[in-house]
This record gives structure tokens, C-alpha cells and sequence, in this order.
């Protein structure tokens, strides 16, 4: 081309002056001359901005949020694959991570660059088109804090904003990289407190000058809060605590001021909660911010603030201005929220035709059941309807804003256990729901599912940061076998009040809900209640969704006729994406089973019979079968354990340590994300100390445990063991 031309040009006239020179020289000046040429020329990569993402709507191939769009609804004008073709739906490429845990993000997807998160906050950037590897990041993780966090190991996704892909890693660090090659350009911690227990697992959201990340913790003694961080170096910008601070002393700014007042009886050393560790979102044109909040720490009113406060800002949505952080307005779903009622579900930013009027709105299917739309300017409550059946309210007052509470059913404080509608898996959770500009509905995944809620005495002193919700939790189906419950929850179980309740049998669903006519459209049963992946709707009149069993499911928009199923042979929980490359429509999907506590593999969970190794994976029409993870093997038999160490009161020393720190984990079940301990072999057993209190299996997600735990106690947790090994060895072996 003309620019090669002028360089060799240029060089020549620059020999021609300067002599002597040497051959090395003139080509060392030929090469940097050539690579800075290259470099010049060279596309951008990762390059979203305001003006890009407001302009989305003419260049509808990308994926430019987890959510697509700047309002996140999770779905797409695409329309080559559609109701007509899907059935030529197949395979077109797939990435093995490495890993075999939760996988829970939407990938983004620009200029041909698929960027997605996964365990722990590790970020893959791939080819879009073949799914090869561009790069990878590898954060250092320190998972100490793993030991007292909800929920796996997993990440929600990553922001691309300006050639930089922003990550919060498990452990609390939020991280900028270079979209061209994963270089980390700056990392912050964005834990205030080390000694209580925070973690990251939402996406960061890119807010105006600042990228804005928040936490989990609400289970343990932490106090909520979200962080603005400058976009260029990782400044912090503001904070905003979302439960007041020592109420003896002023608070940090009016809004937690505001708060204090209605925390009065509250005992703030167990830190209160209210942590945003998932949706966050924000509108660029009235440049604020939105978060939800989480349940309270404790759970147990009684125990949280005998005082019976609204305990602001537990059970919220609250909006922030995005340049300083100020308070701009909240509202308040579970006033004084005893039911681990959290508002974090994802919120959807839309516009909608409600009383003739065009409304700027934010929509939330949230974890207590009731269907939200808020005026997102005033925060001016519009509509809140139940999704699926609850007990805990008979209605919203949209006059208050406030609950009708049935609290002689469900509050516990009277010291009975309650059966309560939803559970605190939530009738909605994390899983993205997508609201279709094509069809005006927004396309849910749901769970239906009680629980018998049972208030505990206080454990003081208790371990910390251990969880201490206050209240004992038993799944619904449990009231089933009356005669096996202990006596206070017998009459629970009576026919005659069973009857007036919901159904016990947990399961899940596919709604459609109408957010204008504020009902349900037509509802589809996904496998069990464990089955509710997050959700894809297309301008092909495509509403999309993965299934734990490995089989993705393809319905029509209008009323949910299955129109495909693609078996991939990994779990999903993930929503997926869909992007266009060179006029080929993909659709993208994270596989792998995990979150919310269930790390055991049954079935339907594919996992139990193919195993969790974790994929990304693209369809596309006329693509062909989807490779299949093989059967996993039979189980292998117990290798025989070491001989029995300690004593008997080590070994019982030794499962009381267990249980406190080990159990949550450790289930030693023969199908799952963690280690059956009854399997281990020699060789672990012989470093177990190194293990155990030096981190030797930290990057397999082992977190080291030597500053609770003594060498002595290390090993009574290892004669524990290795009582139990030995029990499981001697069953298998007396039916040989």
C-alpha cells in the first residue's frame, strides 16, 4: 500500500544521510516502522461507549451488556434463526474453561469477540466465530473468604467498556483489563473489612465515569454497601452503605440517617446485611444508578432488631446518582424482612404504555413473588402482583407501597415454626429474565417452592463470620411425613391446614407475564425446581432457555409450543446470548451446574451421569449434533484408608470441626463439584496438613484454613476422616 511505500521510502533517505549504518539497523528501523503501522491500523477491540450502546438498535449483531442493552432486557432483534428454521438449529463450536463449577454469566459479544467470565472471575476472550482462544485471565485468588460465602464459586458476567473488560473475582478484587489481551491495566480490593465475610460474584456496571461493583455477605455478619471506582485507574469515587453504621455515633450521609431511624432496637454488630451482590443497572440519561439489596443479617427479626423496624435499606431498590453516589430515591419491598426475601434478582429497564402514558420504568420479578414495575425516575410504585403463589402477603397496597402482611401465618417471632410461600431460594433468583420489545412480555423463570422457617435461640459467643440467620430452614415436602417431625412442627403437617396452603411439591416454571395487563400469558414446567436457566428472547419469536438435564429448549414467544430441544450434554443455568457475524446468527450459553448451594449431582442434573466440566457453547443453523461430554465412569471402589489416627476424642473433636467448617462443602457425595472425602487416596491423606492449612489445592479452590485452625486441630479433622473413610471402606467391603 501508499504506507508501505512512504516507510520504505523514509528509511531510505534517512541510510542515505546517516552513514555508516549497518543492515541490522535499517531493518530494526524497517520492522518498527512496520508494526507501528500495523498497530495504527489495527480494529479496536472491546469498544463500547455511551454513543455505540444508545445507538445499539442499528447494529443489532453485538451483545453489548450482560443483558445485551443498557436496560438489560435480554433480547435481541436477530431474526435468522426463527420459528421457521429453528429446527435446523446445531452446533457450531464450544470451548472447554477447565473448570466444574457454577457457571452463571452472559457472555458479551462485539466485533466478532465473545468476552465471558466464569469460576471465580477468570475471563476468556474468544474468537466469535470458530470460539478459539484469544486470551485468557487467570486472577490470583486469595479463597479464604470462600470458607464463609453463599452460593459457589461463580461469576455473573463482565462490563466492556472502552477497550477494557471489567471483572470482580471472587475474593473481592475488581479488575480492568486490556480488551486486546487480557493485561491487567488495574486492580483494586474492594473489601472494606477482611475480618468479616464478604465475596464478589455480580457484574460490574459501567455508570457514566465509574464502574460500579457491589458484594454478597448478607448471610454473615457484613453491612452492605456498592462502590463507584474511576473507569481509567480504579479510583474509588463513592460508597454507599446500604444499612446504617454504629447507631450511636452520626451517620455518613441524610439517606442512612434516614435509615438509622428505623433501625432503633437493631443490634448492628451482627452487621445488619442488605448486600448487593447482583443486579445493578443504570440509565444513562437520567444517569442513575439501581441496585437491589439482600435479606438482613440475621434473618431473625427478633434477633436483628427486637424493635420491629422497616430496617432500611434491607429488601430494596434503591437508585444513586452515578457521578457522586448520593441517595436519589428507594423502594422498599419486605419491609423488615424475616424471610431471606432479597431484592438482587435481575432488574429490567423499559418502557411501557401504562394509564395511556409511555413510562420510564424498572422492572423486578423478585424473590418474594410479587411482580414490580417502578416509575425508574421517582422510584413511584406502578404495579406489584404475585408470579407464582405466596403466602407471606396477601397484596401490595399500591396506595403505601407496602405489604399486606399474613403474619399470624408467617411470622415465627411468636416462637412457632411457620411454613412460608416462597422459600428463600425465591420465587425468582439470579437467573436473567428477558422482557421482548416484539411481544411486550417478559419471559420468567420460576420456582415454586415453601419452606418451614423455625426461630433458633441466640449463639453467643458464635463463631465468626459464620452465618447465624437465627431461624432453622426445612424444605416444605418434609411436612409430607408428619410422623416424623419433631413435635412443634406437627401441626404444620395437619390435613386441614395443609389444604388451605400451597402445593409442597417444590417445581419451577417458564412464565410469560404481561407487565401492562399484569398476568400470566402461558407458563411452561421445566424438570424440577432446580431447573430455572436464565432466558433469551429473539426477534425470530424465539424465547430460549437451557435445562439442567443438558437439553436446550427453544419455545415460541406467543404461547410457549416447544419448537426445538438441542441436547449439549452440560447443565445450564446461564441465560444465553445471540450475536450475528458476517450474516451467521449464534447463539451463545455457559454450561455448568452449580450456585445456590447445590453442589451434589442428581438427577435430572446431567452432571450426575456426564460429570460438570464446564463449556462455552455456539449454535447455529445447519450445524449438526452438539459433541457430547462422555458417560462418566462407574464409580471406582473406596481405596482402603490409612489405619485409624488420634483417639476417640479426636475423632470426635474432630467432627465438631468438621461441621463448623468443613460440612457446608464436604457433603461426600459421590457425585459432585467437590472431593468425596471417603475416596481420598493415599497421597492426600499423607498431605493433608499442606492441604488443609497451607493452601497446596488453593488453585483448585481449596482455601487454607491455618488461621483458625492449629496443627492439632488439622489433625482431629483428618482422624475424622478418616473414621468415616474407614466406616464407608468396611460397608463396601463386608458385600463383596
Amino acid at each position: 500500500s501508499c504506507a508501505w511505500v512512504r516507510i520504505v521510502s523514509n528509511i531510505s533517505v534517512a541510510i542515505m544521510k546517516t552513514r555508516p549504518t549497518t543492515t541490522a539497523t535499517v531493518l530494526a528501523a524497517l520492522f518498527a516502522s512496520m508494526a507501528g503501522v500495523a498497530a495504527a491500523a489495527a480494529p479496536p477491540v472491546g469498544h463500547i461507549d455511551a454513543q455505540r450502546l444508545r445507538a445499539l438498535d442499528s447494529e443489532h449483531g453485538h451483545w453489548f451488556t450482560t443483558g445485551r442493552d443498557g436496560g438489560k432486557t435480554h433480547y435481541s432483534p436477530l431474526d435468522r434463526i426463527n420459528e421457521q428454521n429453528v429446527g435446523r438449529l446445531g452446533f457450531a463450536w464450544s470451548f472447554e474453561t477447565g473448570t466444574n463449577r457454577g457457571m452463571e454469566a452472559t457472555p458479551i459479544v462485539v466485533d466478532g469477540v465473545l468476552f465471558a467470565s466464569g469460576v471465580a472471575g477468570r475471563v476468556y476472550a474468544l474468537d466469535a466465530v470458530t470460539g478459539a482462544l484469544r486470551w485468557r485471565f487467570e486472577p490470583r485468588l486469595d479463597l479464604r473468604n470462600a470458607r464463609d460465602a453463599c452460593c459457589d464459586l461463580v461469576n455473573r458476567g463482565v462490563a466492556v467498556w472502552r477497550g477494557k473488560v471489567y471483572v470482580g473475582s471472587f475474593d473481592g478484587h475488581l479488575h480492568a483489563l486490556d480488551a486486546r489481551d487480557g493485561r491487567v491495566l488495574w486492580s483494586v480490593d474492594t473489601i472494606e473489612d477482611r475480618r468479616l465475610a464478604y465475596s464478589v460474584t455480580g457484574a460490574p456496571q459501567v455508570a457514566g465515569r465509574v464502574v460500579v461493583i457491589g458484594n454478597g455477605g448478607a448471610e454473615f455478619e457484613s453491612r452492605g454497601y456498592v462502590s463507584g471506582y474511576d473507569l481509567d485507574s480504579g479510583r474509588l469515587v463513592w460508597r454507599f452503605h446500604t444499612v446504617p453504621g454504629d447507631l450511636s455515633r452520626p451517620q455518613a450521609n441524610a439517606a442512612l440517617e434516614k435509615a438509622a431511624q428505623t433501625w432503633q432496637g437493631a443490634n448492628l454488630r451482627l452487621g445488619g446485611g442488605g448486600n448487593a451482590w447482583d443486579a445493578i443497572s443504570h440509565d444513562a440519561t437520567l444517569d442513575l444508578v439501581y441496585f437491589g439489596t439482600a435479606n438482613g443479617a440475621p434473618w431473625s427479626r427478633t434477633l436483628r432488631d427486637p424493635a420491629n423496624g422497616d430496617n432500611l435499606y434491607l429488601a430494596s431498590i434503591v437508585a444513586l446518582h452515578a457521578a457522586t453516589g448520593e441517595y436519589a430515591w428507594h423502594y422498599q419491598q419486605t419491609p423488615g424482612d424475616g424471610w431471606d426475601f432479597d431484592a438482587t434478582t435481575p432488574l429490567v429497564l423499559a418502557t411501557l404504555p401504562i394509564e395511556g402514558r409511555q413510562r420510564q420504568v424498572l422492572m423486578q420479578a423478585s424473590k418474594n413473588g410479587f411482580f414490580y414495575v417502578l416509575d425508574r425516575r421517582t422510584g413511584e410504585l406502578l404495579a406489584a402482583d404475585p408470579f407464582v403463589d405466596v403466602n407471606w402477603a396477601s397484596r401490595v397496597d399500591l396506595k403505601t407501597g407496602r405489604p399486606v402482611e399474613n403474619s399470624a401465618l408467617v411470622d415465627y417471632r411468636d416462637g412457632q415454626p411457620k411454613l412460608v410461600f416462597p422459600s428463600g431460594m425465591g420465587a425468582h433468583n439470579f437467573n436473567p429474565m428477558s422482557f421482548s420489545a416484539k411481544t411486550g412480555l417478559v419471559y420468567v423463570p420460576t420456582i415454586h417452592a415453601g419452606a418451614v422457617l423455625t426461630p433458633l435461640a441466640p449463639t453467643d459467643p458464635r463463631f465468626s463470620p459464620r452465618g447465624n440467620s437465627g431461624v432453622q430452614v426445612a424444605f416444605g415436602p418434609m411436612l409430607l411425613d408428619r410422623d416424623a417431625l419433631p413435635p412443634a412442627m406437627q401441626a404444620l403437617a395437619s390435613p386441614q391446614f395443609l389444604a388451605s396452603q400451597p402445593a409442597l411439591q417444590p417445581s419451577a416454571a417458564l412464565k410469560a407475564w404481561d407487565p401492562v395487563r399484569r398476568e400470566i400469558r402461558w407458563s411452561v414446567p421445566n424438570l424440577d425446581f432446580t431447573d430455572h436457566a436464565g432466558v433469551l428472547s429473539t426477534g425470530g419469536g424465539l424465547v430460549v432457555q437451557g435445562g439442567i438435564d443438558g437439553v436446550l429448549r427453544v419455545y415460541r414467544d406467543s404461547d410457549g409450543k416447544l419448537l426445538k430441544q438441542v441436547a449439549l450434554g452440560t447443565a445450564m443455568i446461564a441465560a444465553p446470548a445471540t450475536y450475528r457475524v458476517d450474516g451467521v446468527q449464534y447463539i451463545a450459553i455457559l454450561a455448568g451446574s452449580g450456585g445456590g448451594g447445590w453442589n451434589v449431582w442428581a438427577p435430572p442434573n446431567v452432571a450426575a451421569v456426564k460429570g460438570n466440566a464446564n463449556r462455552i457453547i455456539a449454535l447455529r443453523l445447519d450445524g449438526g449434533a452438539v459433541p457430547q461430554p462422555p458417560d462418566l465412569p462407574p464409580l471406582a471402589r473406596i481405596p482402603e484408608p490409612p489405619a485409624q489416627t488420634g483417639t476417640p476424642e479426636d475423632v470426635a473433636a474432630g467432627a465438631a470441626l468438621f461441621r463448623t467448617h468443613c460440612s457446608r462443602c464436604h457433603a461426600n457425595a459421590s457425585r459432585s463439584s467437590v472431593p468425596d472425602l471417603r475416596r481420598s487416596v493415599a497421597a492426600t491423606h499423607q498431605a493433608f496438613r499442606e492441604i488443609v492449612l497451607r493452601g497446596a489445592l488453593e488453585p483448585r479452590g481449596m482455601p487454607r484454613w491455618d488461621d483458625r485452625l492449629t496443627g492439632v486441630q488439622a489433625d482431629q479433622v483428618h482422624a475424622y476422616v478418616v473414621s468415616v473413610a474407614r466406616a464407608a471402606w468396611e460397608a463396601q467391603e463386608a458385600v463383596r
